[in-house]
């Protein structure tokens, strides 16, 4: 009994090791000759110190038995066909063969050119093989050919894809002309001329047809075709269908593969996360079949694209966030296009959200705009998907149009009025329709730029909120094509950070203002501006005079210049001031203005000893006939009408101040929407000016803290009603800033309410 039981455990032992050797003889096979990158990950160790030619040889050995029965297997396979052709076949040859074989393949192993273990297998099956016919070829004169056909088709069946998968993994050096040269070598020592040439012949085609394996490419059409028709036929089985597609299971595929990318759009539809996962897998580990990786992708961003109703339309964006990053590079018209259909649809998603009708037709309106440039972009665009694409723009625009005509047959009664009033920000130059007044001001620079033969520097200078940057916004449009208006900030922290930088921005500035004007001028580099950077950028202003067409001129704008005062404080401020005097004062084409709360007096010798030429042009208050018509008809499409005595109301409180103009017909045309109603009473324009005071308290604070102690002493004692101390400093700093006018009372009504207000919470 005890015998038997050990003699079954043996047995049992030994089972479990045959049947665990042969699963491991399988893949290792099946790695060799399907994945060799894989391969060489897990049994040769990519990520691990790479093995040394003894550890190869005893792999090898171990597989001895495995390669030993693919040759006999070859044998037997190659001694039926000569049976059928009536070709002598020696197995005694084939022994022979099968020896030389395994020699060969220890060598292959040993050595470094061969790939080591993989084409060692290679070698020794097909060397064993031809073992079996060597005598009948040699009888014929052509081993020379047949070995060397032996050796290449063993080099590319043990690593056909060598060096073109990724890091170059298993290739130490190509070997493909060492094979070349042996063979006809080889040949010309067997059959002279005509063997070396053959030899040369049979390498080509050996080589091209196992390292492109060929051999099997019908048998993966096949495949892929049938997974394919399978995903399409039942889309619920396409990721059962995408396991048996070929790209999963074999890493060399040279040729492109039918159905392949349609298999991965198919998976991506059943479940997106699996499928982007698996075109992720395609795109990093079968680089062969990365246009079935790309097709498919192409596939998703047009399905994501589509979309039937402007709700679904508006979530786009969100769908096609994968393209940030997408696996593959898109084609170079998909690329281009769809950020303009993510613009669109983020307009048709403000759209909803926005709860002004005005403003969400203003943001149906910029969508319009947005899709009717992507069509015409599309329209000479390039590339196979460009038609698909201008469809599906097509589709976007008529959902557009049809929201659009929706929106614009609405009852008048359930519009909102439009709100085109900014409130904060200055007047761009493409809301002209909301810019008004100022001729006054524009007279002067016309008459300061316009046919001067040496145009003087210019100060545009006015309190805090009165519309300087408005101006300088509409310069484009106000002066015309002549001048290249070029406006920095000096607000921006970076712009006094260092001279270089100064003046990298000034070019900067400049190169935008001309391109606006069709003139390409490059900007200055920093490099450029490391040493001498005054030197440098008078130079560039000669290359930008050079430039400029016959009578045009720059107009560079300093807007909010009391900046500046942190470069004079950090030292080299002096230096820089003096270079810009000299070099406009000698560049007739380039033209200063600065513009600011401050005069030049104010700020100091610094200032007016360096432009004591310079023009003053000051900004104040608008005229009553141009609040007027800012007022009643700031666009076209502005309905709100004024009851009796409401517009008065309106300039009494602001005195035509321009930014608490704005501010209260702002908060009046919010007031007529809430109440739905269009006519606005001298009622509604007191409850606007109450709510522009609480929205505009950042204006009133600054003006109040910039009147200092003595300028609010005076303020308090005005808002009270009480004689104001007698600060002529103060009084003049007041008047200067039109915080108080000529007759010594406030300018503003807005401004007293205010400060009354203000003196009245701290009692509290």
């Amino acid at each position: 009994m005890k015998k038997y039981l050990r003699w079954s455990l043996r047995t049992r032992y030994r089972t479990f090791i045959v049947k665990k050797y042969l699963r491991w003889l399988l893949r290792v096979f099946y790695l060799i000759f399907f994945q060799p990158t894989q391969y060489t990950r897990e049994v040769e160790g990519l990520h691990l110190p790479l093995l040394t030619p003894t550890q190869r040889v005893r792999k090898l050995v171990k597989l001895m038995p495995g390669i030993i029965v693919l040759t006999l297997l070859g044998d037997y396979i190659v001694s039926l066909a000569c049976e059928a052709y009536e070709i002598p076949f020696s197995w005694f040859g084939a022994w022979h063969g099968v020896t030389f074989g395994l020699m060969a393949s220890l060598g292959a192993a040993y050595g470094t050119l061969a790939h080591g273990v993989a084409v060692g297998v290679g070698v020794g099956v097909i060397v064993g093989v031809l073992g079996g016919v060597a005598p009948t070829v040699v009888a014929y004169g052509e081993f020379g050919l047949a070995f060397t056909v032996a050796l290449c088709a063993g080099h590319g069946a043990g690593y056909g894809v060598a060096d073109q998968l990724p890091d170059g993994v298993g290739s130490k050096v190509r070997i493909g002309p060492i094979y070349i040269l042996f063979g006809i070598a080889l040949g010309a020592l067997a059959d002279g001329l005509m063997g070396a040439v053959l030899s040369g012949v049979a390498f080509a085609a050996a080589y091209a047809v196992m390292y492109s394996r060929l051999i099997t490419y019908l048998f993966d059409v096949v495949l892929a075709a049938v997974t394919g028709c399978i995903g399409w036929l039942w889309p619920g089985g396409a990721r059962r269908a995408w396991r048996w597609c070929p790209v999963v299971w074999d890493e060399i595929i040279w040729l492109p593969l039918p159905f392949a990318g349609g298999l991965l759009t198919r998976l991506v539809r059943q479940d997106r996360e699996e499928g982007f996962r698996q075109i992720s897998f395609v795109a990093a580990q079968r680089p062969l079949q990365r246009r079935a990786a790309r097709a498919a992708l192409v596939e998703v961003a047009l399905d994501d694209l589509r979309a039937d109703s402007l709700m679904r339309m508006s979530n786009i964006a969100e769908r096609l966030g994968w393209t940030t990053d997408a696996p593959v590079n898109l084609p170079s018209e998909l690329e281009a296009a769809l950020p303009r259909f993510d613009r669109t649809a983020q307009h048709v998603g403000q759209y909803f959200t926005l709860s002004s009708p005005y403003r969400r037709g203003e943001a149906l309106g910029r969508a319009v705009a947005e899709a009717e440039s992507l069509r015409r972009s599309l329209v000479a665009a390039r590339g196979p998907y460009a038609l698909r694409l201008l469809q599906t723009a097509n589709e976007w625009r008529r959902l557009l149009d049809r929201e659009n005509e929706w929106v614009k047959a609405l009852p008048a009664a359930v519009r909102e009025i439009p709100n085109p009033f900014i409130f904060g920000p200055p007047v761009g130059d493409s809301e002209d329709n909301v810019f008004t007044g100022r001729r006054d001001v524009v007279r002067q620079i016309e008459a300061s730029l316009l046919g001067a033969a040496q145009a003087p520097t210019l100060l545009l200078q006015g309190p805090r909120r009165m519309g300087k940057t408005s101006i300088l916004n509409q310069l484009p449009r106000l002066l015309g094509p002549d001048f290249a208006p070029a406006i920095v900030d000096c607000q921006n922290p970076a712009v006094t950070g260092s001279e270089a930088t100064l003046l990298r921005y000034l070019s900067r500035a400049l190169s935008e203002g001309l391109r606006r004007r069709r003139v390409a001028v490059e900007e200055l580099k920093a490099q450029q501006l490391a040493r001498e950077p005054y030197a440098v950028f008078d130079e560039w202003l000669e290359k930008v005079e050079k430039a400029m067409p016959k009578g045009m001129r720059a107009l560079l704008c300093l807007d909010e210049y009391e900046r500046l005062q942190a470069a004079l404080a950090a030292g080299w401020g002096a230096p820089f001031l003096d270079s810009l005097r000299h070099t406009f004062q000698h560049r007739p084409r380039v033209v200063l203005m600065f513009t600011g709360a401050h005069t030049f007096q104010e700020l100091g010798p610094a200032w007016t000893d360096r432009f004591i030429s310079a023009r003053r042009m000051r900004v104040s208050f608008l005229n009553r006939e141009d609040v007027e018509l800012l007022l009643t008809k700031p666009i076209p499409e502005f309905d709100m009408t004024y009851a009796a005595g409401a517009l008065d109301a309106l300039v009494a409180a602001t005195n035509c101040h321009p930014f608490l103009t704005q501010a209260v017909a702002f908060e009046l045309v919010q007031l007529m929407n809430e109440a739905q109603r269009r006519e606005a009473s001298a009622a509604d324009v007191e409850e606007a000016v109450g709510r522009a005071l609480v929205s505009g308290d950042a204006y009133f604070v600054n003006v109040w803290g910039d009147a200092g102690k003595e300028g609010q002493a005076v303020l308090r004692a005005l808002a009270a009603g009480e004689t104001p101390p007698d600060f002529p400093a103060a009084r003049a700093w007041l008047r200067e800033h039109d915080v108080i006018g000529t007759d010594g009372d406030f300018a503003v009504e807005m401004m007293r309410r205010w400060v009354a207000s203000r003196d009245l919470k701290f009692q509290i």
